[in-house]
């Protein structure tokens, strides 16, 4: 039975390219396809990915997306396309307000600054990726959470979503790939996403270790030739939290990008997620 994967990233190769998370975004994904797994990507519709080069198209039941969100009922939406030369199924997030804008940085506005707003888009996303999952009937069997702009996924599981049946046998992964600001994280972006202050006690400025704290499980991909453990390491908040918990980061790394290293990361993460040969 093939493993179902429900990968979420903020940046996917050749939509939306940041940082080392869009190409791994991208081969990953292909690579478990090609394998006959069932993954799918849900990833931000930026207002520069272009509907008509990419094929993106409506989806009839995904037009309206309910989700509760600064204490409020509003609607998102996702359309559905395929990653180039692939068959992996890319559902794209689209909220204008948040989302619209042209600036292919991403996380970044004037004089490289991090956006002040980045938590709040990303939370919004996160909530919308969730409710996703109900409106398309599907239950995966791991939520692969990519970085700072997801981690609110697995907070929301054990916390708003804790009680619903529907996700209880998913199970949550953190990847942590950049180790980054992302602008102010606090009290009142928490709550924008329905937590209670119970719900992030001893966290209030450290999303990362929250995350990790919920997480049932902490990887970290590295693609520049260089391990993220040092950086891991050295990041007191991250630390705190893994200490706390007892919980572990598995890493996975290649140094030069040839197939040959990402056909190995692929068999890695394949012993990893349980997919059977």
């Amino acid at each position: 039975m093939p493993t179902k994967i429900y990968y979420l990233s903020s940046e996917v190769s050749p939509f939306s390219e940041g940082t080392d998370l869009a190409k791994i975004s991208n081969k990953v994904p292909t690579h478990f396809q090609e394998k006959k797994q069932d993954l799918r990507i849900f990833t931000p519709r930026y207002g520069f990915v272009s509907e008509r080069r990419y094929v993106i198209r409506e989806v009839i039941r995904l037009k309206e997306i309910e989700v509760e969100y600064k204490g409020e009922v509003g609607f998102g939406a996702a359309k559905s396309a395929f990653v180039p030369s692939t068959r992996v199924q890319v559902y794209f997030m689209e909220y204008q307000p948040y989302f619209g804008g042209k600036n292919k940085t991403l996380y970044k506005v004037a004089e490289n600054r991090y956006n002040q707003r980045n938590a709040e888009k990303y939370f919004y996303f996160s909530k919308i990726a969730i409710e996703n999952l109900t409106y398309l009937y599907w239950q995966p069997d791991f939520i692969l959470c990519n970085d700072w702009t997801t981690a609110m996924v697995p907070i929301l599981f054990k916390t708003v979503y804790a009680e619903e049946e529907f996700f209880t046998d998913m199970k949550t992964v953190l990847n942590l790939v950049n180790i980054e600001e992302m602008g102010k994280v606090g009290a009142k972006q928490y709550e924008m996403a329905g937590l209670e202050p119970e719900d992030y006690a001893g966290y209030e400025d450290n999303l990362l270790g929250l995350a990790i704290k919920h997480a049932d499980e902490i990887i970290s991909i590295s693609i520049n030739g260089k391990s993220n453990k040092e950086q891991i390491e050295k990041h007191d908040k991250i630390q705190e939290a893994l200490k706390a918990t007892g919980k572990k980061v598995k890493y996975f790394t290649i140094s030069d990008e040839s197939e040959e290293e990402w056909q190995q990361l692929n068999l890695e993460l394949e012993t990893f997620f349980g997919v059977e040969n």
